[in-house]
C-alpha cells in the first residue's frame, strides 16, 4: 500500500485544524472498533528492525506533561530519521489521523491505544483498517516540530472517544521495561534497538532450598527461585502440588520463595510457571518434599490384656498399630520386654509384630513407642502384661489314670467254697517244737506274743 504525503499548514491554520479535528472525531470516525483482546497488548518497539534508535525526552518533562507524561521521542542513530519506516507496535486497527501533527492512533481493544507522532507519510487515512504488528504504517518526519523524531506514547481510555486519556508505562517485548520512577526526562539517553524475530525461547526457573527433594522435614523448609530470560521476565505464579495455570501471572517480578508450612504436613511438589514479556510461559517443579510436625497417634488399650505362655514355648507378640495421620507414616517400633513398670529399650521392629524366644518363668510387661520417618516418636505405652508359667518336672512319673465302673443295681454275692472233709486228725505240738518257738524271741528284736 502506498503511503501517503502529509502537506505542511500555517501555525494559525493548523490550530484550527486541530480543534476541528478534536470536535469532528466522533462525529466523523464514530466510536472505536469492539474490542477483542482480554487484557493489554504486548508491544513491540516501532522502529526498524536492527536500528539503534535513542531516547531524546523521556517522561515528565517539557511536552510530555498530562495526557502524554510518558511518551519518548526517539531519532535514528543508524541513518535519517526522516523517511525512516514506522511499524505497528501491536496488532489493531486504526482510529484516528491527525493530518497537522502527523498523528496515527491505533486502538488494540478494550481501551488501551498507541500513538505516533510526526509522521510525513501515513498508511491510511481512514478509521478500521486492520494492520498487524511489525507491519509499517508510516514514515518518520518533522510534522508538527522542527526537528524530525518520532513521538510514541502507549495510553488508556475508557471512553469511546479516547478523550479522557492516561499514558501508560511502557514495555517492549524487544526487551525493554521503561517504568516511571518519577523525575524529569527519565530514560533520556536510552538507545533501544528492536528485534527483527518475536522471542520463543521460554524462561527458566532456578530453585535454590536446602531441602532435598525425597526426604520428609519435622522443621519447616523454605524453597526460594529465581526467574531468568533471554529478554526479560514478566512474573510468575506459584502453587503446591498443581500447575497455577492462568492467562496472567499472579506475581510480577523475577523471585519468590514459598514455605511447606503454608501447605501443611504432607509430601508437596511447589509448581512455579514463569511467563516473560513476550507471554512466552514455562512450568518448572521441585520436589516433593515432605513436611511432618506432629507425632504419631499410638494409643494404650483401655484395659491391659494378659497373656499367659509355658516356659520355655516362643512368644507370638502383636499389637494395633499407630496412625501417622498425613504426616511421613510410621517408620516401626521401639519395644521394651521386662518386668519394669516404665521400662524403655532401643529394641526396634518395622512391624507391630515380634517373635521372642522362651522366657523363664515370670510376670513381665510389654511396652512399646512408636516412631515416624521424619523426626517424631510417640509416648511410651504399655500393651500387653505376659506371664511365663514354670514348666512341669520331667523326673516325676504321670499317676495312672483310673477308669471308674460303671454302676450297677445287682448286689454283689459272695461265693464260699467249702474245704473237703479229712479224717486224719491235727496232731498236736511236740514239746521240742513248743520250746524253739519260745526260744526265738531273744535276739533284740521285740515280737507281740499272741493269747
Amino acid at each position: 500500500m502506498t503511503l501517503r504525503p502529509v502537506l505542511r499548514r500555517p501555525l494559525i491554520v493548523l490550530a484550527l485544524v486541530v480543534i476541528w479535528n478534536v470536535i469532528l472525531v466522533l462525529s466523523v470516525f464514530g466510536p472505536p472498533p469492539t474490542p477483542v483482546l482480554a487484557r493489554a497488548p504486548q508491544l513491540w518497539l516501532p522502529t526498524p528492525i536492527g536500528e539503534r534508535w535513542q531516547i531524546t525526552q523521556g517522561f515528565q518533562c517539557g511536552s510530555h506533561v498530562g495526557t502524554q507524561a510518558r511518551s519518548l521521542d526517539l531519532v535514528n542513530l543508524d541513518g535519517s530519521t526522516t523517511g525512516a519506516p514506522i511499524r505497528a507496535a501491536a496488532d489493531g486497527t486504526t482510529f484516528v489521523w491527525q493530518g497537522s501533527t502527523g498523528t496515527l492512533i491505533i486502538a488494540h481493544g478494550h481501551g488501551y491505544y498507541t500513538m505516533y507522532t510526526h509522521l510525513q507519510q501515513v498508511i491510511t487515512t481512514r478509521r478500521g483498517l486492520a494492520v498487524r504488528q511489525g507491519e509499517v504504517i508510516g514514515r518518520a518526519g518533522s510534522v508538527g516540530t522542527s526537528m524530525p523524531h518520532l513521538h510514541f506514547t502507549f495510553f488508556y481510555a475508557p471512553d469511546p472517544g479516547a478523550y479522557n486519556r492516561t499514558s501508560l508505562e511502557l514495555d517492549f517485548a524487544d526487551g525493554y521495561s521503561l517504568r516511571d520512577k518519577t523525575g524529569c526526562n527519565q530514560h533520556r539517553g536510552t538507545v533501544l534497538v528492536a528485534r527483527a524475530e518475536p522471542d520463543t525461547i521460554p524462561p527458566e526457573v532456578h530453585f535454590q532450598s536446602d531441602a532435598e527433594p525425597g526426604t520428609w522435614y519435622c522443621e519447616d523448609q523454605r524453597i526460594d527461585f529465581t526467574i531468568t530470560d533471554n529478554r526479560r521476565v514478566r512474573g510468575f505464579s506459584q502453587t503446591f502440588n498443581r500447575d497455577p495455570g492462568g492467562d496472567d501471572p499472579k506475581f510480577e517480578g523475577d523471585t519468590g520463595y514459598v514455605q511447606l508450612s503454608w501447605e501443611g504436613d504432607g509430601m508437596h511438589t511447589l509448581y512455579v510457571r514463569a511467563w516473560d514479556h513476550n507471554n512466552v510461559q514455562t512450568l518448572a517443579t521441585f520436589g516433593p518434599v515432605g513436611l511432618d510436625t506432629t507425632p504419631p497417634t499410638f494409643a494404650a488399650p483401655s484395659v491391659t490384656p494378659t497373656r499367659t505362655y509355658p516356659a520355655g514355648t516362643p512368644l507370638n507378640l502383636s499389637w494395633n498399630p499407630a496412625d501417622d495421620g498425613e504426616g511421613s507414616g510410621i517408620a516401626g517400633y521401639k519395644i521394651y520386654l521386662g518386668t519394669e513398670r516404665e521400662g524403655t529399650s532401643d529394641w526396634f521392629s518395622e512391624k507391630p509384630a515380634v517373635k521372642v524366644p522362651g522366657m523363664a518363668p515370670g510376670h513381665y510387661v510389654l511396652r512399646a513407642q512408636a516412631v515416624d520417618n521424619a523426626c517424631h516418636a510417640s509416648e511410651w505405652i504399655t500393651l500387653q502384661e505376659v506371664i511365663v508359667t514354670a514348666e512341669e518336672s520331667a523326673s516325676t512319673p504321670a499317676l495312672p489314670t483310673s477308669t471308674p465302673l460303671a454302676p450297677t443295681d445287682t448286689p454283689l454275692t459272695p461265693t464260699i467254697t467249702p474245704l473237703p472233709p479229712t479224717d486224719t486228725p491235727l496232731a498236736s505240738p511236740s514239746p521240742t517244737a513248743e520250746a524253739e518257738a519260745r526260744g526265738s524271741t531273744k535276739g533284740g528284736t521285740t515280737q507281740t506274743e499272741q493269747p
